[in-house]
Parts: structure tokens; C-alpha cells; sequence
């Protein structure tokens, strides 16, 4: 993606073109059949904007430094729109919130407002998509019976009456849904929650908003293009200096654009809450009450994994079987981690023909490989402080080089960790345009589901009867007795 930036558009990093910005009101303008509006371009000292895989819709908000009295005087309401474009020199990808060739944001709330001299207030304006102000409107109270994807895209275009553009991934299985007067995005975060890809292995897609308009994928669409070829990343990140030069003594803007400023690792591993949800395994209680049978699904997270694509392949874009987060080793007399089905149960109704012909999801299957790759992703989450560029999108996958953190050379010729290095996939970023530095920075959040290197593997048992073995059981009212022996009476 980076490779793909016109240099001669772009002087430096974290340089962006921000067009006017205007609010929009309700109120005709003096009575003509256009609405009344002004520019506040010359008031933003700040711009963030929000996108997430979590998130149905963008989000952000815009500070405004006012000695004009724009709250009393447009006025603001809290129904306005707010129309602007932004975008990184040399990219064609932008955020266009302008009417005439984007869609506008809603101004739905002020926050922060103070004075800062008798004539100059400050606040913050925050706007999101129209589509998420069109959800709190209505509710889906209609059968649908058809794919997940059409489901989902009826919704999208009929109730909460979207132009913008849906990238979808198709799904398999006629499904029969009645929505119970529930709203759109709720309706369709569950469609697509149950939706089984038509490539790929693992259920489950995500709806999401980001500069390209909505998306329904499923993390595997996100991490292969097709069912055999792993995506390439769109970025290298690494931590280095500034003012990168090349040979010649000139700047390199496309790796000053790709290093990292900043960054945290929010997460690694939690064993226990990986356990406790069902990453490393899990049984399904399922019951037909037709037939009146019960049936037990178990869940493996070290016979699963190869069969899915993960952020990290074999090397040339293939899956891979030694990546996982769980390691292969001996825990207890010839058993691993992921022989402990019932440390996670799920019961789910598995009766067949409740609408006819239309197929029942497999729940039994479906949902413990859902929420296994789901939350395995949460395993390794960081987060970058990067030069902004809206060239890159929640969904995207980059790369990242951790440092080491040991002695140069150390058994790693790389100086990087072996481990937390590697593939990531943009799980959410903040875009922030700060007009006072004239300056695009992200941060950006990253997650994984395998690592760069492999585990090591072990098939001897080092961690069984290593403890004390000596059991002992104390009665408490035996313990007093004596207690009171050696002492005398209670004073």
C-alpha cells in the first residue's frame, strides 16, 4: 500500500490535504430550498476520527477554537451535518464526508465547552455516520429468509437506508430469521454472528465501517484472499530513527511513513481467561427436541487450527499447523492443554425443520470455532503511534518488528522477538489532524492469533509431580483443643 504512494505529491510524514470543513443546518437558507450552512475551517485546531472492527459505523470529533459565537448563532442543535474531506497526498483513498461526492456526518453532541477569554470559547462537536442516527429511529420487525449476506444487505439498503458502499462476503445456507422489532445493526451484527462463509473454514463475520464504506467479512476473508493464498501486508513497521536517508543523502518518506514512534503491548497471553472461554477447547451440549436426543460436539484447538487461515502462514502463503498460541507439549501423562473439553461448556438447541426448509445454523460446530478464533485474537494486542496515512483501514493486515530487548547478536541474528514479531491485523485506529502542529498521526491497534516463530514442542512430561506431596488434613475442632492444651483457659 505504501509502495503504491505518490512521492511526488508527498514531502514528509504525516503531511494530509483537509478541504473545507462546513456545518450544515436544518434551517433554510433566508427561505431558498437549500439549507443554511458555514465554514469553520479556519476554527478546528484538531480532527479525530474513529474506525473499528468492533464498531458498525465511524465515529469521531473536531475541536473548535470559536470567537464567533457558532452555538447560539447557526444554531447548533445537535441535527446538524458536518461535511469535510481528508486524505494523505498521493493516495486515492480518503475520508469524504463532503454531499457532493462523499456522505456527510451527523453532528449529534457538544462536550467540553469553556471560555477561554471573554470572546473565545472552545469545544469539541462529535459526528457520526447517519447511518448509526437512522438506527436509533427504527426497528426490524420482518421475517428474513434467505443467505446471511442478502439478509444483511436488505437490511442495510431497506431500513437504515444507506447509499454507501458494501463490500460483502458471501455465505452459505438458507437461514429463516423473524426479527422481533429489534434495531438494524443489532439485526445484523447477529446475521452476521452466525453467517458461515462460503470459502472459508471458520463461521462468524464482522460489520464494520471504515474509508472504503462497510464491510462484512469474515476474519478469514480478511487474512486470505482466497481459501489457499494469505493476503500480503500493506506496511512494515518498525521502531527507527526519524529523517531516514537514503544513499544519496535524501529523505525516505515511504519509511519515515512506516516507523513507529511509539508502542504498547496491551496484551500477550492470559491462560486462565483463555481457558475459561474456550480458546484451547470446549464440548457442546446440543438437544434435538423433535427427535428427543442429546449430543456432546467437542472442540480442539490443536486439531482446529490448521484448518483456518491465522495472520501468520507457512511462509509462502499457505496455512500453517505450528503457529498456534498454544503451545504442543506434555502437560499431564500424554495430555495437552486441549484434552479439557468440559472446561468450557455450551448448550444449544440443535432441532432440525423449525422453518421448513430452511436450514437451522450449526451451532454445535459453528459457535465454539467462532468464538475460539474470535477471542484467540486478543491473545497479542498492541499498540503503534505511527505517521497518519489514509491509505491504510481497519481490516488491513501490516507487519511489525518487535525489538528483542537483549544483547546484540544474542541467538537472534534479527534483534527482533521471534515471537510477537510478524503479521498483525488493524483492529481499530484513531486518526488525529492536529491544524495547529500540521500534523496526521495514528495510533493504531493491532492483534494476532499465532506467532512468528513456532513454539518449542515437547513430549516429555516436566511439570507433573514437581510439588510436595505430603496431604495434609486439618479438623479445625481438634486443631482448637490442642490449641487450647499448650495454652491454658482463654483469658
Amino acid at each position: 500500500m505504501y509502495n503504491k504512494i505518490n512521492t511526488n505529491e508527498l514531502n514528509q510524514a504525516g503531511q494530509y490535504v483537509l478541504s473545507d470543513v462546513v456545518l450544515t443546518s436544518f434551517q433554510s437558507n433566508e427561505g431558498r430550498n437549500e439549507p443554511k450552512k458555514i465554514s469553520i475551517r479556519s476554527l478546528v485546531t484538531e480532527i479525530n476520527i474513529y474506525e473499528s472492527l468492533t464498531s458498525n459505523t465511524l465515529s469521531g470529533n473536531i475541536v473548535v477554537t470559536d470567537a464567533q459565537n457558532i452555538p447560539n448563532h447557526l444554531p447548533l442543535t445537535g441535527f446538524e451535518q458536518i461535511e469535510f474531506k481528508l486524505f494523505t497526498p498521493g493516495t486515492s483513498r480518503a475520508f469524504d464526508f463532503t454531499a457532493v461526492t462523499g456522505h456527510p456526518m451527523h453532528v449529534y453532541k457538544i462536550s467540553d465547552r469553556q471560555g477561554l477569554n471573554p470572546r473565545t470559547q472552545i469545544y469539541a462537536l462529535h459526528f457520526t455516520s447517519k447511518e448509526m442516527i437512522k438506527n436509533e429511529q427504527i426497528r426490524v420487525s420482518r421475517a428474513l429468509e434467505n443467505t446471511s449476506d442478502n439478509s444483511i444487505l436488505s437490511i442495510l439498503r431497506s431500513e437504515l437506508d444507506s447509499n454507501k458502499t458494501l463490500t460483502l462476503e458471501e455465505t452459505k445456507g438458507v437461514h429463516k430469521y423473524v426479527m422481533p422489532r429489534i434495531r438494524p445493526f443489532k439485526a445484523i451484527n447477529m446475521l452476521a454472528k452466525e453467517a458461515t462463509p462460503k470459502l472459508h473454514h471458520t463461521p462468524g463475520m464482522l460489520f464494520y465501517e471504515n474509508a472504503l464504506g462497510f464491510n462484512c467479512k469474515s476474519y478469514e476473508s480478511l487474512l486470505a484472499s482466497t481459501n489457499t493464498t494469505a493476503r500480503p501486508v500493506v506496511a512494515l513497521y518498525r521502531p527507527s530513527p526519524a529523517n531516514i536517508r537514503d544513499e544519496s543523502g535524501n529523505r525516505n518518506v515511504i519509511k519515515e511513513m512506516q516507523t513507529v514512534r511509539g508502542f504498547s503491548i496491551n496484551s500477550q497471553y492470559d491462560t486462565l481467561k483463555n481457558l475459561r472461554n474456550g480458546i484451547y477447547n470446549a464440548r457442546v451440549v446440543s438437544h434435538d427436541l423433535y427427535n428427543k436426543t442429546f449430543k456432546e460436539t467437542d472442540f480442539d484447538y490443536a486439531t482446529e487450527y490448521e484448518k483456518s487461515f491465522h495472520t501468520e502462514h507457512d511462509g509462502e502463503g499457505g496455512k500453517t499447523d505450528n503457529k498456534g498460541i498454544l503451545p504442543l507439549f506434555n502437560y499431564k501423562n500424554n495430555t495437552t492443554f486441549s484434552d479439557y473439553p468440559e472446561g468450557t461448556l455450551y448448550y444449544f438447541s440443535d432441532t432440525k425443520k423449525i422453518h421448513n426448509t430452511s436450514e437451522a445454523p450449526e451451532h454445535h460446530v459453528n459457535v465454539p470455532k467462532r468464538l475460539s478464533q474470535k477471542l484467540a485474537f486478543e491473545s497479542f494486542n498492541i499498540g503503534i503511534d505511527v505517521p497518519g496515512f489514509t491509505g491504510v483501514s481497519c481490516g488491513d493486515l501490516i507487519a511489525f518488528e518487535m525489538p528483542a530487548y537483549e544483547p546484540a547478536g544474542r541467538d537472534n541474528p534479527f534483534d527482533h522477538d521471534p515471537y510477537l514479531s510478524g503479521r498483525y491485523l488493524i483492529k481499530a485506529i484513531r486518526h488525529k489532524v492536529s491544524t495547529v502542529d500540521d500534523y496526521h498521526s495514528m495510533n493504531m491497534e493491532c492483534i494476532k492469533d499465532a506467532v512468528k516463530d513456532p513454539y518449542p514442542q515437547e513430549n516429555l512430561d516436566t511439570l507433573s509431580n514437581r510439588e510436595n506431596a505430603d496431604r495434609i488434613n486439618v479438623l479445625q475442632y481438634e486443631l482448637d483443643d490442642v490449641i487450647l492444651k499448650d495454652n491454658g483457659e482463654v483469658v
